[in-house]
């Protein structure tokens, strides 16, 4: 199996999170919303990384990582997304084990935003899929 297959196997699991993510917020699990938007981010960008051939380490804030790749492997990506996926993959890795451990109990404003900013992510893992596939 080479780079790209792996990584695209592990935006299907992003793919099912972001679906989880959202029948939590459906039943208004909020802490659960906020640890599967986490996942959702984290493995669209593991994906991508992946994708490009670059080892990531297994941590779960892989932002800045991701922004460093896309500058040294030529991939365009506006500043403005760079910057929000950033801010995303940050916020959300800090809020992984207080949702999942329920030290913090979330409403909705926070699940609101985290699912907006995971659906950001994995819309722009989307579209760089595509682009990432005809450099394969």
């Amino acid at each position: 199996m080479n780079n790209f297959e792996l990584g695209n196997k592990l935006l299907n699991e992003a793919e099912e999170y972001h679906e989880e993510m959202l029948r939590a917020y459906e039943r208004k699990s909020w802490n659960t919303v906020v640890r599967r938007a986490q996942e959702v981010v984290e493995l669209s960008l593991k994906g991508l990384l992946k994708m490009m051939g670059v080892e990531y380490p297994k941590e779960h804030d892989v932002g800045d990582i991701f922004e460093r790749a896309c500058r040294e492997k030529g991939i365009k990506v506006e500043i403005e997304t760079l910057d929000r996926i950033k801010r995303t993959s940050s916020m959300l890795a800090r809020e992984r084990a207080p949702a999942f451990y329920m030290d913090r109990l979330y409403g909705p404003e926070q699940a609101k935003e985290a699912r907006e900013g995971a659906e950001h992510v994995l819309g722009t893992a989307r579209e760089l899929k595509g682009k990432l596939r005809e450099h394969e």
